[in-house]
């Protein structure tokens, strides 16, 4: 496998973006992250586009378009630079973490996008900041939990009606910050993480990252790379929030535990900043 790195605008690298999200994030996401790896990576990259199997587009779409206004201006400077860049659209790739992908055409560019809302893209996970964790956990109280906007999509809602009469679950419509959002989560078994916006949550991830089991629910399976993770054994999916109390119910606590336990080892080994990269190698070498 063989890539080039293709030179594109300095205006499509932003330094920085105007606000980060989550708030207790650096601003630095897998778009960078994936660029300081691949220039790293002196064993496969070439110099010239001809000798190379895959063109790399190394624009960073999650702060271009936040510093456009969520892309309200500038789109058609942004599709120019776009056209001038990409050689040939059948063997290029590129890294986007924004929710709505790169907006404009990229033509056959394979994306790996954080959040896809639709069937025809690539996964990649969206990453944030690690959560710091207290010294002392505090013991479990809930089966499942949920903190954060229950208004950035109707199975969100769902999920909230279906459950409020539980004892044993958790769910706060609202940010009340990261400690507050940590806390919860360890008390908890099970992190919910209904899709928001985008077809994934950033919930899922810092859930491995806390030691918790993650349950995405969705209309899509965003779970990145599923041909190297065997998500089956640290996390749930589900496509359909009318069975969820059901679902709940019938799961084992100390069989929890330890799904949990193990999902925090693949965050660490396969899933941190700079750890998931070579799962894209290994994605394209497949196509």
């Amino acid at each position: 496998m063989k890539i080039y790195i293709l030179p594109i605008h300095p205006n499509l690298q932003p330094k920085s973006q105007s606000f980060n999200y989550p708030k207790h994030n650096k601003d630095f996401g897998t778009e960078q992250d994936f660029y300081e790896y691949i220039t790293k990576q002196k064993d496969i990259i070439v110099k010239m586009p001809d000798e190379a199997d895959w063109h790399y587009l190394p624009v960073f779409w999650t702060r271009w378009h936040l510093n456009h206004d969520y892309g309200k201006w500038g789109l058609i400077e942004l599709q120019n630079e776009i056209d001038k860049t990409i050689i040939d659209d059948r063997r290029t790739f590129t890294i986007c973490q924004y929710d709505d992908g790169p907006v404009v055409d990229v033509g056959k560019t394979v994306q790996f996008l954080g959040s896809r809302k639709t069937e025809s893209y690539r996964d990649s996970p969206l990453l944030s900041s690690p959560h710091k964790k207290p010294f002392l956990k505090p013991s479990k109280k809930y089966l499942a939990s949920f903190t954060g906007r229950l208004s950035t999509h109707p199975i969100r809602q769902e999920i909230s009606e279906q459950l409020k009469n539980r004892d044993d679950i958790y769910i706060n419509d609202g940010d009340k910050g990261s400690k507050f959002f940590v806390k919860k989560m360890l008390q908890s078994h099970i992190a919910l993480c209904p899709r928001g916006y985008g077809g994934s949550s950033f919930r899922f991830f810092e859930a491995m990252q806390l030691g918790m089991v993650p349950f995405l629910i969705g209309d899509i399976d965003t779970r990145p790379f599923k041909e190297f993770i065997n998500w089956d054994e640290v996390s749930f999916f589900s496509n359909n929030a009318s069975h969820l109390a059901e679902i709940l119910s019938s799961l084992d606590k100390s069989e929890l535990l330890l799904m949990g336990e193990k999902a925090e080892m693949i965050w660490k080994e396969k899933l941190t900043y700079q750890k998931w990269c070579h799962y894209v190698i290994k994605e394209l070498e497949g196509f």
